[in-house]
């Protein structure tokens, strides 16, 4: 299991919108427990701050467009919650936007090893020979 508060740097993940798969680039700074970075997906860049809670393992976290792909840039400085769960290898949870809490969708996001993704897949692939055997 990782230690999340050693997880600084690149990180990526997706999030459901609309039906939706939206992948996402983030760069985090965690230290002490609290987060900041920036990060990037089809929708434009953004910062991200927020708290780790070591007690149970709770992410908290506010995400605010700089830049959007929006003509009128009508998305800028809209808050965006993200509240999830660190599991030891990724953050899971659900997000939305503070303005209509019941509109919002999963996500997902993990530290960035260069990999690919290889971790994941392998996991994944662990669990369906599991379930077929």
């Amino acid at each position: 299991m990782k230690e999340f508060n050693d997880l600084s740097g690149p990180w990526q993940g997706w999030s459901i919108q609309d039906g939706l798969r939206i992948s996402e680039r983030l760069v985090l700074s965690i230290r002490e427990n609290r987060i900041s970075g920036t990060g990037s997906d089809k929708d434009g860049e953004f910062e991200i701050v927020g708290t780790f809670s070591p007690r149970n393992s709770k992410v908290e976290l506010t995400r605010r467009y700089t830049v959007t792909t929006e003509p009128s840039q009508s998305g800028v400085g809209i808050p965006y919650d993200y509240e999830g769960q660190w599991d030891g290898a990724l953050v899971f949870g659900r997000w939305s936007p503070r303005s209509t809490p019941w509109y919002g969708g999963p996500f997902e996001m993990w530290p960035d090893d260069g990999s690919g993704g290889e971790y994941l897949r392998n996991l994944v692939n662990e669990v369906e020979l599991a379930a077929s055997g």
